[in-house]
């Protein structure tokens, strides 16, 4: 079928080029469909144990989105000016106001308690109309409260924030944005001349997201693109050529984003890499068939002959990269996150696609062009390829295969310091504001990691018993001595103002009550006094059997935030035992999760995709030895890659987690076009080394042009201000640069050491260099 398609590509070049030019802008219409969700929900499975705990917890106590507003004091008077109280009032109010807010809590409407005999009042700490003794009253009031130190106002009294929680609509990734642009132009029309005002909260860090790729999309993407350009046609001096491999790559890109659109799906930060893998897929094969063009243009061939001769000599190199990169990248439906599986299966299909289009819309366009002049092609990497072969492998290759396995073995040895951690607030440098609001929370309130328990009674005397109220202020006090931790949110902290203020405010009353009943007379007064919105469904659940414990902590690794929750219940197991905390939850701890479960699918991923890559490599190249010694440079890369990043960072992300799985199914490529040469020759009855000389003066420059421009263009995404981003091509870089480095000094290797028997009693002596040439052809 291809084998048709392509011969007909050079047979009727305008009706292939028009009929498929067509069907590529059909698939294309369809990413007008496609829309941006920013919910790092998303990047979990349904069926994940720590997003079913985190979506257990808030259906129990509501959604934990947020927005917040930073407001750092600009004067000296600090937050307890009357001017600056009155802002912050304001601010609280019109929060109210903002779409999807369920409550607001600022240190304004922050909720005192007075006793009056034996009532409970509760207020507003703030009213507009205080008089000048209330005002100089709240600052002392502020500095005895524990529940608001580290949570609303900083130690220093120089930063507090309003946090408004919310409840956004499911499936809706406009919903986000909105949000955001209403706080936006709440802060443009409200006066905040007292403060410098930053946003944070889930909300605008799920925008942030939606940001950052953006950039990438607007900036590094093109770029790189055209970076690429250029250096095709500097390496390759085929103006045509450069824009026709652009051009395609393109209109691959459009066509699979619109396959994505037409099926209805939703896009998620992760494709942000899908058209820089596209790039180097396309460009791979077209590069093949272009400097296989030029060669046999060279040899003297008209352009009808050296194209059907290009056709020929790459049609099944081709179509076996296609399809062993397409099972690489399917062994991604491995992973644990969903984005990553859509990755895999949209760069697959591209795979597919851009096997097919090279060989027909390619070659169309070339035979439809005026043949370039033969002395263009000759830029003389072949050579130089050909003779760092002669010189420093072929003359001792046990030698150099001796010292190849030292280095190997020295950069392998980095993988030994690699450290599976998830730290999303580094995803975003210096260059994003919400960046500078996480650095603002970090340092002067309570952290930016937090971990929550849903806390219920062992036993049946329910929340309101003295022994669970007793443990749980035992279970704070001993979270609060514990290093990194900001702040305890913990529903005790109420019952003992309320019980203090119940006797006369006498201090020696701020514990928890004797009996249960009393407790129970206690939250109930108090929950009574409490304006709407701001009560306690937030920390209890609706049929009081459990109470929400979080934890808000300064930066943690994911390593450390799970040894931290193991700790924590084997502490409350031992020292608590009317607790019974469930495992802790929330996005942090979802995250902190994942890299490692991630890491466990994606190895059984990538030994299933080996195993059909070897089998189709072996088919291919009807030789069982020679599939397997392709194994060893197909593996090596990631392996070493992953080495160097060991000594390099040491830590590896979800992102990076999936690079292995990724680059197996992209550097097959030059692996499998030097074997295929390797192979050709070896059936005309060369020799292994003269087989291997063929294969590098066949397939050799387009390996190393491939190798420049696609090494060069993903080290461009370092650019990126998103960590995800850089990280990726950061590594992927390395690995393609690794690839190469193992197809011209190991695979050759290989060959020498374990293929070196005569495939033909007849077999000249020598076959000089001239011979080897016309045979490419």
């Amino acid at each position: 079928m291809v084998v048709m398609i392509s011969t007909f590509s050079i047979e009727k070049p305008w009706r292939t080029f028009m009929v498929l030019t067509g069907l590529l802008f059909l698939l294309a219409l369809g990413a007008g469909n496609l829309q941006l969700t920013t919910d790092f929900r998303t990047y979990f499975s349904a069926d994940n144990p720590q997003l079913q705990a985190f979506e257990k917890l808030e259906a129990d106590f509501n959604k934990q989105d947020t927005l917040v507003l930073l407001l750092q004091s600009e004067k000296a008077e600090g937050l307890f000016a009357p001017e600056a109280l009155s802002q912050i009032a304001e601010l609280s109010e019109r929060a109210w106001q903002l779409p999807y807010a369920r409550r607001v809590d600022s240190l304004t409407n922050y909720q005192r308690i007075r006793a009056d005999q034996d009532d409970i009042l509760v207020a507003d700490l703030y009213v507009a109309d205080a008089s000048s003794e209330e005002l100089s009253g709240i600052a002392a009031y502020v500095s005895q409260q524990p529940a608001l130190h580290g949570r609303l106002v900083s130690k220093d009294q120089s930063l507090t924030q309003i946090i408004v929680s919310l409840t956004l609509p499911d499936n809706d990734p406009q919903a986000t944005a909105e949000l955001v642009s209403a706080a936006k132009a709440m802060l443009a029309d409200t006066r905040t001349d007292a403060f410098s005002v930053q946003l944070l909260g889930t909300a605008v860090i799920n925008v942030a997201l939606a940001e950052a790729v953006e950039r990438d999309m607007a900036a590094l993407i093109p770029g790189s693109y055209l970076l690429i350009f250029t250096a095709l046609f500097l390496l390759t001096r085929s103006l045509a050529g450069a824009f026709l491999s652009l051009t395609l790559t393109l209109l691959t890109v459009a066509a699979v984003f619109g396959v994505l659109g037409w099926s209805g799906a939703t896009l998620t930060p992760v494709v942000g890499a899908v058209p820089s893998m596209i790039m180097i897929i396309v460009v791979a094969d077209c590069l093949h068939i272009l400097v296989s063009y030029q060669h046999a243009l060279k040899q003297g061939l008209e352009k009808r002959q050296a194209l059907a001769n290009a056709q020929a000599l790459n049609i099944k190199p081709v179509m076996i990269t296609s399809l062993t990169t397409a099972l690489g990248l399917l062994c991604l439906n491995f992973s644990e996150s969903p984005p990553y599986r859509d990755l895999g299966n949209l760069v697959a299909m591209a795979a597919l696609l851009a096997g097919v289009l090279s060989l027909s819309w390619f070659i169309a366009f070339l035979a439809l062009l005026p043949a370039p002049p033969a002395a263009r092609a000759d830029s003389g990497l072949g050579q130089l390829l050909l003779g760092f072969y002669r010189r420093f492998i072929a003359p001792a290759p046990k030698r150099v295969f001796a010292v190849a396995m030292v280095i190997t073995l020295m950069l392998a040895a980095g993988l030994f310091k690699l450290q599976f951690n998830e730290q999303w607030y580094h995803y975003y440098d210096e260059s994003f504001a919400v960046r500078q609001a996480l650095e603002t929370q970090e340092q002067q309130l309570y952290g930016v990691n937090f971990i929550q328990y849903s806390v219920a009674p062992a036993s049946g005397a329910g929340i309101y018993s003295p022994a669970y109220m007793q443990q749980l202020q035992q279970l704070t006090q001993w979270l609060e001595q514990q290093p990194g931790v900001g702040y305890v949110d913990s529903v005790h902290r109420q019952l003992l103002e309320i019980h203090q203020k119940l006797h006369r405010d006498d201090r020696t009353y701020y514990r928890v009550p004797d009996s249960a009943d009393a407790i129970a007379q206690s939250m109930l007064l108090y929950e009574m006094s409490l304006p709407f919105g701001m009560g306690l469904e937030e920390r209890i659940n609706i049929d009081k059997s459990a109470s929400r414990l979080t934890l808000n902590l300064h930066k943690h690794t994911s390593r450390e935030l799970v040894a931290l929750d193991e700790t924590l219940r084997r502490w409350a197991q031992i020292h608590t035992p009317e607790l019974v905390l469930t495992p802790g939850t929330g996005l942090d701890m979802v995250f902190a999760q994942i890299s490692d479960r991630n890491s466990i699918s994606l190895f059984s991923g990538t030994l299933v995709a080996l195993v059909l890559i070897s089998i189709s490599m072996m088919g291919f190249l009807r030789s069982w030895r020679l599939g397997a010694l392709s194994l060893i440079p197909n593996i090596l890369p990631a392996l070493l890659a992953y080495g160097v990043w060991g000594y390099i960072s040491g830590q590896v992300d979800l992102g990076l987690s999936i690079v292995a799985c990724m680059s197996l199914g992209l550097v097959v490529d030059d692996s499998v076009h030097f074997l295929s040469k390797y192979r050709y020759a070896r059936d005309q009855g060369k020799t292994a080394e003269q087989a291997v000389e063929f294969a590098f003066a066949t397939v050799g420059v387009a390996m190393l042009i491939t190798t420049l421009v696609l090494a060069t263009g993903f080290a461009l995404l370092v650019l990126s201000p998103f960590s995800p981003t850089w990280g990726m091509g950061a590594l992927m870089s390395l690995t393609v640069v690794l690839a190469f480095v193992a197809d011209i000094i190991l695979l050759p290797l290989l060959l020498l050491l374990f293929d070196s028997r005569d495939t033909s009693a007849a077999a000249p002596a020598n076959i000089n260099k001239s011979n080897s040439n016309n045979e490419s052809n």
